[in-house]
């Protein structure tokens, strides 16, 4: 019994110890996350801050961008467990000698796998989860671009953003099943294991780029509408969102007449109140005519 109580007391110890180490890991991972989501946000709406390499809000959008991750999970399996289940169901319909010659003839060698998922990556790295740089200063813009065109419907049809962020989801999971099914498989030459190791890079850039599609894309697009600037009514015509509030200043959207807008900062200390009229999601406020005009 001593040595039973000794042996769970040394392994929660030990659990200790990782638990420690997994929070660490995983609060710098948030921090990355965090950091490029809300680095590509603002780039991406047009505003300059006074943020500063260390800062707790990288931490918290790492974490906004953690929950929208795993909430795309689910979508996922939604999509893919009906696919799955009709595989499985025409798989059981044929013998077992013929099941056998198309596993042996779908699972490709080696090299030819990774050099498809290196296709793979490659392709949805070019021409779909860098097509969000085209997004930028949003919230001056006279118009949303006319190319790539599929990328401003999604930032005007939020229905379709979270099936979109989720299909990047599935698809940073491809090179990393490969990664994974080539772990402990020995690669036949030289070129064959550069493959793999360029895989690994390539998989590496996608799931970076997925806190950055996010950024651009999904975080913070909705803003406060506002009443007045710091106190100050709002003319008559006028409009106020608030945009950003920094360390050492505050900025507000305010768009006046035939659709002149204009970004404010005004000192923290002159910001004494701040009335909110209500939530709008700023990109289909300020282009919602545009969809309705080319649609």
């Amino acid at each position: 019994m001593a040595d039973l109580l000794q042996e769970l007391n040394e392994r929660i110890k030990a659990l200790g110890g990782d638990w420690t180490k997994y929070t660490v890991v995983g609060s710098f991972l948030l921090y990355v996350a965090g950091y490029l989501a809300l680095r590509f946000h603002l780039a991406a709406i047009g505003i300059g801050t006074d943020l500063a390499v260390l800062d707790e809000r990288y931490l918290f959008t790492g974490a906004r961008f953690l929950v929208y991750f795993v909430s795309s999970v689910p979508i996922i399996v939604l999509l893919g467990l009906p696919v799955a289940a009709l595989a499985w169901a025409l798989s059981r319909l044929l013998p077992a000698k013929v099941r056998a010659k198309i596993y042996a003839k779908a699972i490709p060698p080696p090299t030819a796998l990774a050099l498809a998922g290196i296709a793979f990556t490659v392709i949805m790295i070019q021409f779909v989860m860098r097509q969000c740089f085209f997004v930028s200063d949003l919230l001056l813009a006279p118009s949303l671009p006319a190319q790539p065109a599929w990328i401003f419907g999604l930032l005007l049809d939020d229905q379709l953003m979270p099936l979109f962020f989720s299909a990047l989801v599935a698809s940073c999971a491809v090179p990393l099943a490969i990664l994974l099914a080539l772990r402990e498989t020995p690669m036949p030459g030289r070129a064959a294991s550069f493959a793999r190791g360029l895989l690994g890079f390539l998989a590496a850039v996608q799931v970076l780029l997925l806190p950055i599609n996010y950024g651009i894309l999904i975080a913070d697009k909705s803003f406060a509408r506002v009443a007045s600037l710091g106190g100050t009514p709002l003319e008559a015509g006028e409009e106020a969102w608030l945009a950003w509030e920094g360390r050492d200043g505050v900025t507000f959207l305010v768009r006046r007449q035939e659709n002149r807008r204009s970004l404010v900062t005004l000192p923290r200390a002159d910001v004494k109140k701040m009335e909110i009229n209500g939530f709008d999601r700023i990109v289909p406020a300020l282009f919602g005519t545009q969809r309705r005009s080319t649609g």
